[in-house]
């Protein structure tokens, strides 16, 4: 057995490693703000990310000796995945930005461990009623907060409408990772996921007519720290999460929301409105318990 005093540091490596993949999240989504900001449409900045990111997850694969091929017969699944799933969840986050402060978008997305839950409820994976139901009634408080006490200042009807809908994309994205991701390593299904987003976004934004090549350092300086944030985030998740487990995980995660408001008010001058805390404070309250109720293993990748 480890010794008391390994275990402790074992588990404060493991919190620093969660509170490094929030930090890293939240800088992705402040880059992404950037980006958008000087003119680089969304579809194509997510494309080039998540391409970006998969090479350097491929390489972070190699360096620890996994495999880059995905388990017999789940490769095709995880490619679908990242199409059906992760591509339209980052998708619908991304189009939110424009109409909401980052704080504001980020805590609504943040109620995707509740429609995770409530997802397993409906499925016949039940669990503690009264947990689930404090779960939601504190997220869904919390999602009525943000939004009626920000007003337009923190998001708009639109933003609300496009975070909440990344937020329920993800929390099914989520449920079909859990019953795909079962023989493959998680850094190589996370690899498969990004360069499936990738290859989904690039062709959309090209079918659309909305294919950009970013431009100048002033464009692809956000990119590339958009993607080597999203490949350093999943390494460090990894990481954390050998160490924590899922559940202490998913609790010391919170800090997600949390990172990106505070990034957001540092380099974009983001006003954090009294509204956005209180109804912040509900959310994460509500995450935390649905994660918990929930008991099962994390899922991988992570949004957004």
């Amino acid at each position: 057995m480890t010794p008391p005093a390994g275990r402790r540091s074992n588990d404060l490596l493991g919190g620093t490693l969660i509170v490094l993949t929030s930090l890293q999240f939240g800088a992705v989504v402040v880059l992404g703000k950037v980006a958008t900001r000087r003119g680089l449409g969304e579809t194509s900045l997510l494309a080039f990310r998540f391409a970006i990111a998969a090479l350097l997850m491929a390489g972070a694969v190699v360096a620890v000796r996994q495999p880059l091929r995905a388990a017999k017969g789940e490769g095709w699944r995880l490619f679908a995945l990242g199409v059906a799933g992760y591509a339209v969840e980052a998708e619908l986050f991304f189009a939110a930005l424009p109409h909401g402060t980052v704080p504001a978008v980020t805590l609504l997305f943040f109620t995707y461990p509740v429609f995770v839950a409530l997802l397993a409820l409906a499925t016949g994976k039940g669990f503690p009623g009264w947990l689930l139901g404090g779960a939601l009634a504190s997220a869904m408080a919390g999602a009525a907060v943000v939004v009626l006490a920000g007003g337009s200042a923190a998001i708009d009807s639109t933003g609300v409408g496009f975070a909440l809908g990344s937020a329920l994309t993800f929390s099914l994205y989520l449920v079909g990772a859990g019953s795909v991701l079962k023989r493959t390593n998680s850094l190589t299904g996370s690899m498969w996921v990004s360069a499936a987003a990738g290859i989904a976004l690039g062709v959309f934004a090209e079918a659309t007519g909305r294919a950009q090549l970013p431009r100048g350092w002033h464009q692809w300086g956000p990119v590339i720290g958009m993607a080597a944030f999203t490949a350093g985030a999943f390494v460090c998740l990894f990481a954390g999460l050998r160490r924590l487990g899922a559940v202490r995980t998913s609790i010391v995660a919170a800090t997600e929301p949390l990172a990106a408001a505070a990034l957001a008010v540092i380099f974009l001058s983001e006003r954090l409105h009294a509204g956005t805390v209180l109804g912040g404070m509900l959310i994460l309250a509500g995450a935390i318990a649905a994660s918990i109720a929930r008991r099962g293993p994390a899922a991988e990748p992570r949004g957004p």
